[in-house]
């Protein structure tokens, strides 16, 4: 058991370093990414503390755009596919999910069914810390979702959203 922990802990520390050759990313401590032939970064994001990057294994690319900070301990699950533009900033504790079960199969097994739908993020947003962001997600540029809101759905450019589902404010 030991020595799988040991190879696995090898492994991240390899994509991070990978990640680290090709892009211009400031990756603080503790920081996970896996799936990493999946991702790419625009010039200069940031990935705080914590931070947590599931990529894809299915061929779906997560793309986060230049100046985009994902602060600590967020979770962008990608397996879907994931798009982040550019100067949008994500507040600590974000989960951004593109995955969710099929409650309708059989739940007790070691490989339920899972579905996909691609998250869309536009340029400019402000996600607030907690926020949770649904599969098939597309919010406009220069949104704002507030702290601890569960976004579905599409929402176009320069919308507020709050609460759980979020809706849009004043």
């Amino acid at each position: 058991m030991l020595l799988k922990n040991v190879r696995q802990w090898a492994r991240l520390q390899w994509n991070l370093w990978n990640i680290l050759w090709r892009y211009d990313v400031l990756v603080e401590r503790a920081v996970t990414i896996k799936y990493w032939r999946s991702v790419t970064f625009g010039k200069q994001c940031t990935l705080q503390t914590a931070a947590y990057i599931y990529g894809s294994r299915g061929g779906c690319r997560i793309t986060l755009g230049s100046h985009v900070v994902v602060s600590s301990s967020c979770m962008l699950l990608g397996e879907g596919g994931l798009s982040i533009g550019d100067y949008t900033h994500l507040g600590p504790q974000v989960v951004v999910t593109t995955q969710y079960g099929d409650s309708r199969a059989e739940m007790c097994t070691p490989d339920p069914v899972r579905k996909y739908a691609e998250v869309r993020i536009g340029k400019g947003c402000w996600i607030g810390a907690g926020a949770v962001i649904m599969p098939g997600t597309v919010l406009g540029d220069r949104c704002v979702v507030a702290p601890n809101s569960v976004v579905f759905g599409s929402w176009g450019d320069a919308v507020s959203l709050a609460g759980n589902p979020a809706r849009r404010r004043g």
